[in-house]
């Protein structure tokens, strides 16, 4: 039976969802995990209340980085690094704001893929409008890049139909199919060793006007290694963002990772 670390980065800004986070991680229906929590708070607190959860694993990430993204980054590759000392076959990579179904490592497992994910949904700006879209993209063809190029005045990294990618439509969401995608729902995904061994997290270096964060360097970096990426779109998972997201003067929700 596969030896699975279910895992999750976390600060005190998650504090508000961490109960109800826990609380179902723990009835993940699967016979042979752990679950690991890194914690990279700049204060202690908060770390000593997850030390007094029962049967799970807690670490202090210490990083001394000062940008969210970056301590974000620094727990992800400690959570790979605890998966490589230990042995572990599969990490399922969670966001600790996702609710997952219980059977999500039974049903990712049964894919037999070396990176599957299921899928929720979060806010996106769009259009000047915020909008409901999931957490999941694919590839567009060469010729939806040259309509978009006769559309929009694109930036000068964007040379070709790679580097641009397309939300899953409705339709593709609600399939209930297994899709082979560009980017995942990476807060609620299933990784094999071989994969974790070869890829950690980073950021890409784009213009700092351009915003990017560790799941597109991980997919990117996997795309390079040519490992497969898929969506099993029948895994619904919830998203426990209405407290997440703060707002500026405008009424723009900023996210907890930008401040």
């Amino acid at each position: 039976m596969e030896k699975i670390l279910v895992a999750t980065p976390i600060s005190s800004h998650a504090k508000y969802c961490f109960k109800k986070f826990i609380e179902n991680t723990r009835l993940i229906d699967y016979p042979n995990y752990d679950i690991l929590i890194v914690d990279n708070s700049r204060e202690n607190d908060f770390f000593e209340e997850l030390k007094n959860e029962k049967e799970i694993i807690v670490l202090k990430d210490d990083t001394q980085e000062e940008k969210n993204k970056l301590r974000l980054i620094s727990s992800r590759n400690k959570i790979i690094e605890y998966a490589l000392e230990n042995n572990y076959d599969y990490i399922l990579m969670l966001d600790s704001d996702v609710i997952v179904p219980k059977n999500i490592i039974k049903e990712l497992l049964n894919n037999n893929k070396e990176i599957v994910s299921g899928l929720y949904y979060n806010y996106f700006k769009i259009d000047g409008q915020i909008k409901y879209r999931p957490v999941c993209w694919c590839d567009i063809t060469d010729e939806e890049f040259e309509d978009i190029k006769k559309q929009l005045n694109l930036p000068n990294i964007v040379k070709s139909a790679i580097d641009l990618r397309r939300f899953l439509t409705n339709e593709e969401a609600e399939s209930n199919e297994l899709i082979k995608v560009k980017i995942a729902s990476a807060g609620c995904m299933l990784i094999k060793k071989n994969v974790f061994s070869e890829i950690k997290y980073g950021l890409l270096n784009v213009p700092e006007k351009y915003s990017t964060g560790d799941d597109i360097y991980f997919f990117t970096k996997a795309r390079e290694r040519n490992f497969e990426i898929f969506c099993n779109t029948k895994l619904k998972c919830g998203h426990l963002i209405d407290e997440k997201y703060k707002k500026d003067g405008e009424g723009n929700l900023i996210h907890p990772l930008n401040l």
